[in-house]
C-alpha cells in the first residue's frame, strides 16, 4: 500500500485527539484485499458523554482499501462484487451490534435491466381516414414502458420542461405544459431540456477526447516540448468550443480550460471542463432548467399526471453531440448493452415509444419537429399545442426484466425520541471495469488499468459512515433519536437506491427528520470542502457555525444538487446536507485509488459531520424550508447566486 497523504500544515486548528488519531492512521493503515478485521473491543479513545466522538483513521483506511481493491472490480451495481461489498458492510454492523432495519441489513430493491417483448409494438398515425403505420426501424418500445394500448389526438409538448422557480412568487418563467389540454391525448415530447444536449453523450465524448489528448501529450511532455503542447491544447480547445457552440456562445467560454502557467502540466480533465461548461451555461440569459428536467421519467410522469394516455418521445436533432450520432439516431435496445443506466424501479405510468427524429418530421407534418426544437432552443419560449387533425394509436406489450439490488441499513436505537430518525448515508457502488461497464481504461507506464476502483467515489463516504456508526455505538451513549446508517446501491446509475428507499421505505418516511449524505469526501484539496443543501432548512447554517470549520476551507451552498442520494430525500420534503470535496482528474477513471486519499482531510471532515450528527441525534430541531433555492443540476459552487458564504481555514 502506498503512503497516505497526511500534511501536517493542514492540521494546525485540530483538537489533540484528532491529531493523535490522524498520526495513528498514517503509521498503521493496513492493506486489503481481505476484509479488515474489526477489533475485539472498543478503542482506548472511547468518549465520555460530554465529549465529541472521535473517528479512527486507521479503520477508515482499512475499509477503503478493501472496498477499492482490484479484487472488488469497481463494485458495479449489477456485479456480484456489489453483493460482496454488501455482505462486508453487514458483517461490520453485526460486529458492532447495530440492529438491521427489517429482516436483515440488506434491503433489496428491483432494478430494471431490460424487457422482453410479448408482441411487436405498433404505432399508427391517423389523418382523417388515412392511416400510416410507422416502420419498425423508425420507432421502438422503451424497456421502461407500461404495457397497454392508447389512442388519441396528438399534442406537441416541447420538452415537457419547467424552469426553476423564480421571483418572490416562486413561479416558473417557462412551462411547456402551461395551458395545454392533455386529457385523453398522446403527447409528443423531446428528450433532454431546452438548449441542452444529451448530457451522458457529452460526458462520454469529453472522456474520449481526454484519452486522445493524454496519448498525444505524453511524448510532448517527456520531451518538454512546450510549443508542441501549446499547439495541441489550442487544437483540442478549438474542437471543444466547436462541439458546444450550438448551446453556449464562444464569448462565454473564456474561462473554460485555460492553458496553465506551467504548460508541461496541461491535462484534459473532463469533469473540470464539464464544470466550466455548466457554469458558463448557468450564466446565460433566460430560464434555467434543473438536471431532472431532462429525465425521461420526470417527463412521462408529468405528462401522465396531466392526463396523457400515451407518449411518443423523440431525440431532436439539436440534442446530439455529433453529426454522426445525429444521422444514426440509434434507438434504445430492450436489453441494453450496459443495462441499468437510468433503469426504472417501476414501469412508466403509460405506454411509451421512441421515434427517430427524421421519421417524426415526416409523419407529424408541419411545422416540423426539428424546426420547433430550433425555435424553442433559440427563443426559450414554449411551442406546445395540438397537432391539428392528427391522431395516433400505439400498443406496447412487454415484461420487464429485473434484478434485486441491495441497499444496506443498520439502526442505532434512540431513547426518548426514538420514533424520530436521522439518516446518515453514502452510496457504496461504483462504475465497474472496462470494457463491460462505464469505466474507461487508462494507460500508465505502459500498463493498461481497466478497473475503476472508486476509492474516493465512494469508498471514502462508505468508510466514514461505518466509522460514524462505530464511534457512536462504542461510546456507550444512547442518542435521543434513532440513527439509521445507510449505504445506497445504484447511485451511479441514477440515484436508484435512494429513490427506491424513499418510494418504498422500510420505516415511515414521516419519521425522518434529516438526511446527511457523504459522497466523495476523500480527496480534500486546495478548493476545500463543499457543504450543500443549506437552503433545505434554516437551521443548518446556525448549526454548522456552532460545529465549526475544523480549520478547513469550506464553501456553504444553499441549493441542493440533484446528482447524489440526498436529492431523493429532499424531494420528499426532508432537510438534507451534502458533504463533498469535489471532482478531480481521476473521477470515474482507474486513477481513483486508495493511495490518493487525503486521510487528514477525511478526519477534518469527519469532525464536522460528527458534530452535526451528534446534535441531530440528541434532538436538534431542523424543519424543511420550502422557500429555499431548491434543486440544482450543478455541483456545489457552480452558481455564485446560491453560495451562502466561504470560510478560509476556520474563519469567515
Amino acid at each position: 500500500m502506498h503512503a497516505m497523504s497526511c500534511p501536517a500544515d493542514s492540521r494546525r486548528h485540530w483538537p489533540l485527539v484528532v491529531l493523535l488519531a490522524t498520526d495513528l492512521a498514517c503509521r498503521s493503515a493496513s492493506p486489503g484485499p481481505q476484509p479488515p478485521e474489526s477489533p475485539a473491543g472498543p478503542p482506548v479513545d472511547v468518549v465520555k458523554k460530554e465529549e465529541a466522538l472521535v473517528l479512527d483513521g486507521a479503520r477508515m483506511t482499512a475499509d477503503i482499501t478493501f472496498l477499492a481493491s482490484d479484487e472488488m472490480h469497481g463494485r458495479h451495481t449489477l456485479s456480484p462484487d456489489l453483493r460482496r461489498a454488501a455482505e462486508f458492510l453487514a458483517q461490520r454492523y453485526t460486529e458492532l451490534g447495530l440492529a438491521p432495519v427489517g429482516a436483515g441489513y440488506a434491503v433489496d430493491f428491483p432494478l430494471v435491466v431490460g424487457a422482453k417483448l410479448e408482441a411487436p409494438p405498433t404505432l399508427t398515425v391517423h389523418r382523417g381516414k388515412k392511416a400510416v403505420a410507422a416502420a419498425a426501424p423508425e420507432f421502438a418500445a422503451l424497456p421502461q414502458s407500461a404495457s397497454g394500448e392508447a389512442r388519441g389526438p396528438l399534442v406537441f409538448v416541447g420538452y415537457a420542461a419547467r424552469s426553476e422557480l423564480e421571483g418572490e412568487a416562486k413561479t416558473p418563467v417557462y412551462d411547456d405544459l402551461a395551458g395545454v389540454d392533455l386529457k385523453g391525448k398522446i403527447a409528443v415530447v423531446l428528450l433532454e431540456a431546452p438548449g441542452r444536449p444529451d448530457a451522458m453523450a457529452l460526458l462520454a465524448r469529453l472522456q474520449d477526447d481526454a484519452k486522445r489528448f493524454a496519448e498525444a501529450a505524453k511524448p510532448l511532455q517527456e520531451k518538454k516540448d512546450v510549443a508542441g503542447l501549446k499547439a495541441l491544447h489550442a487544437k483540442a480547445r478549438a474542437e471543444l468550443l466547436a462541439l458546444v457552440d450550438p448551446y453556449i456562445p464562444k464569448d462565454r467560454l473564456g474561462e473554460v480550460w485555460p492553458l496553465p502557467e506551467d504548460v508541461l502540466t496541461v491535462e484534459y480533465n473532463p469533469m473540470a471542463i464539464g464544470g466550466g461548461l455548466f457554469k458558463a451555461a448557468a450564466g446565460l440569459p433566460g430560464p434555467r432548467f434543473g438536471f431532472s428536467e431532462g429525465s425521461l421519467r420526470t417527463k412521462v410522469e408529468r405528462l401522465a399526471g396531466a392526463g396523457a394516455v400515451g407518449v411518443i418521445v423523440v431525440r431532436g436533432p439539436r440534442s446530439f453531440v455529433s453529426a454522426e450520432a445525429r444521422k444514426a439516431d440509434v434507438l434504445p435496445a430492450l436489453k441494453p448493452e450496459k443495462p441499468g443506466r437510468g433503469g426504472a424501479l417501476d414501469p412508466l405510468p403509460v405506454p411509451v415509444v421512441q421515434m427517430q427524429w427524421q421519421a417524426a418530421d415526416k409523419l407529424l407534418g408541419k411545422p416540423r419537429l426539428s424546426q420547433l426544437q430550433a425555435d424553442i432552443d433559440r427563443e426559450k419560449k414554449p411551442r406546445s399545442g395540438p397537432i391539428a387533425g392528427v391522431e395516433a394509436a400505439l400498443a406496447v406489450k412487454l415484461t420487464p426484466e429485473t434484478v434485486a439490488v441491495p441497499n444496506v441499513l443498520a439502526s442505532l436505537a434512540g431513547g426518548d425520541r426514538a420514533q424520530e430518525i436521522v439518516v446518515i448515508g453514502a452510496h457504496y457502488d461504483h462504475i465497474g471495469e472496462a470494457p463491460d461497464d462505464e469505466c474507461g481504461e487508462a494507460r500508465k507506464d505502459g500498463v493498461v488499468d481497466k478497473i475503476c476502483n472508486g476509492a474516493d467515489d465512494n469508498a471514502s463516504g462508505t468508510a466514514m459512515v461505518l466509522e460514524l456508526a462505530r464511534a457512536w455505538k462504542q461510546s456507550g451513549r444512547t442518542p435521543r433519536r434513532t440513527i439509521v446508517f445507510t449505504h445506497f446501491a445504484g447511485e451511479e446509475l441514477g440515484v436508484l437506491g435512494s429513490k427506491a428507499l424513499v418510494d418504498k421505505p422500510p420505516f415511515e418516511l414521516a419519521r425522518v427528520v434529516a438526511m446527511i449524505n457523504l459522497d466523495m469526501v476523500g480527496r480534500l484539496g486546495p478548493k476545500g470542502l463543499a457543504i450543500g443543501g443549506l437552503g433545505s432548512s434554516e437551521a443548518w447554517l446556525p448549526l454548522l457555525d456552532e460545529v465549526g470549520a475544523a480549520g478547513l476551507e469550506i464553501l456553504y451552498e444553499g441549493s441542493t444538487a440533484t446528482r447524489s442520494d440526498h436529492a431523493s430525500f429532499y424531494r420528499k420534503d426532508i432537510p438534507v446536507l451534502f458533504f463533498f470535496t469535489g471532482t478531480h482528474a481521476d473521477y470515474h477513471r482507474p486513477g481513483d485509488t486508495v493511495d490518493k486519499i487525503n486521510l487528514a482531510g477525511m478526519l477534518g471532515i469527519g469532525q464536522i459531520v460528527t458534530g452535526v450528527m451528534q446534535r441531530l441525534g440528541d434532538g436538534r430541531e431542523v424543519k424543511f424550508n420550502k422557500a429555499g433555492p431548491g434543486l440544482a443540476g450543478g455541483l456545489p459552487g457552480s452558481d455564485p447566486k446560491t453560495i451562502i458564504k466561504k470560510v478560509n481555514g476556520g474563519g469567515a
